[in-house]
């Protein structure tokens, strides 16, 4: 399959401020795309679009409607919009017994880790239609998108990794509903282990070198660059680690288990 050819593709990037998402806006600005960075940061997302030559937006997706309202704006403005990373993501570390459910910090998890994909996906699959293109989306999910990482099982990370795994779970019947109905929307999901941004480090520290070995640190850029690499290839699933494919075995092999316990074979 042959690389994309990013020349004067007009892309729009969630959480571009810093991290995967400042790593993703150069990697493709580097390929000749037309970059729009948006972030909650205003001042980190300038810096963003003036490294990479694009435009800055302060986008809160936290507020439902203002993705959708982003792609149309976007569209109007320049007539198309080829592609939408969907990359934003906040972090909530809770341990469930101890959690209050009623947070009101768990709607704005919800919105922004998990519904603003599908409501991105919403918008620009109408706006590929109305003007007879074909568009990209790229959601940023997780290792705990897949598992329960050993390394970070002492972190309360539960509410968010119901999150990380319920974008999967969203981007999969987007990927199906979009083939099945023919829509001009190709959906795929990058699905970094450990990668040093300010999101992890606000949680293990500012010292890579001393996070746990297992997580096998990687750099924003290598992240991107896998990324890129995936979509080159034309995968839905593209992870950064080969240690995501170990950290899911223990639950297939439970329910395998149980499967033989119960007596059950695939006729039964």
């Amino acid at each position: 399959m042959d690389a994309i050819d990013w020349a004067g593709q007009r892309v729009l990037i969630t959480g571009a401020a810093s991290g995967i998402g400042r790593a993703l806006a150069l990697a493709l600005a580097a390929r000749g795309a037309a970059v729009v960075a948006a972030d909650i940061n205003a001042a980190g997302v300038a810096e963003t679009a003036a490294a990479c030559g694009g435009e800055a937006l302060v986008l809160d997706l936290a507020d439902g409607a203002a993705g959708p309202a982003a792609v149309a704006a976007l569209v109007a403005r320049h007539g198309r919009l080829d592609a939408v990373f969907a990359n934003a993501g906040i972090g909530y570390t809770r341990r469930l017994l101890k959690a209050d459910l009623d947070d009101p910090g768990l709607a704005r998890l919800w919105e922004i880790n998990m519904l603003g994909p599908v409501r991105l996906a919403q918008a620009l699959v109408a706006a590929a239609e109305a003007g007879g293109l074909r568009a990209r989306l790229v959601i940023t999910g997780s290792e705990n998108s897949l598992s329960l990482p050993p390394s970070i099982q002492n972190f309360g990370n539960g509410l968010y990794a119901a999150a990380k795994h319920g974008v999967l779970i969203l981007a999969e019947w987007l990927a199906t509903e979009c083939r099945n109905a023919a829509k001009p929307l190709d959906v795929h999901v990058l699905l970094p282990g450990g990668v040093y941004t300010g999101l992890t480090a606000a949680g293990l520290g500012p010292d890579p070198a001393r996070w746990p070995a297992e997580m096998a640190i990687i750099r924003p850029e290598r992240a991107a660059q896998l990324c890129l690499a995936g979509l080159d290839l034309g995968l839905f699933h593209i992870p950064t680690h080969a240690h995501l494919i170990r950290d899911m075995g223990w639950r297939q092999a439970s329910v395998a288990a149980a499967t033989r316990a119960l007596g059950l074979d695939e006729a039964g």
